[in-house]
């Protein structure tokens, strides 16, 4: 993992996109990404929100995740070994 300081990546006042984490009261902040998907489109990606492995310990396939109002459920988790994490959602 690096030593840098993950935060300013993810501000809400640049880029970033705060959401609440599995029923948390405190937003967490990352990166959202509501890329459209065919619904039966092989190559899809769909939406994926990218953030601090800190801010989301414990995540598992299922945990809910509430963006601009909308409730998503982590379908996949994809840490990348620099204390970074990609979850793959689906929307409720």
């Amino acid at each position: 993992m690096f030593a840098e300081e993950l935060a300013p990546f993810f501000d809400p006042a640049d880029h970033g996109t705060e959401a609440l984490y599995d029923g948390a009261t405190v937003p967490i902040n990352g990166i959202f990404d509501a890329e459209y998907v065919e619904p039966l489109s092989i190559e899809s990606s769909g939406p994926a929100y990218t953030c601090a492995a800190a801010d989301v310990p414990g995540v598992a396939h299922g945990d809910p995740l509430v963006i601009n109002g909308t409730t998503y459920l982590v379908r996949g988790v994809k840490p990348d070994g620099t204390g970074v994490v990609v979850l793959k959602l689906e929307e409720q």
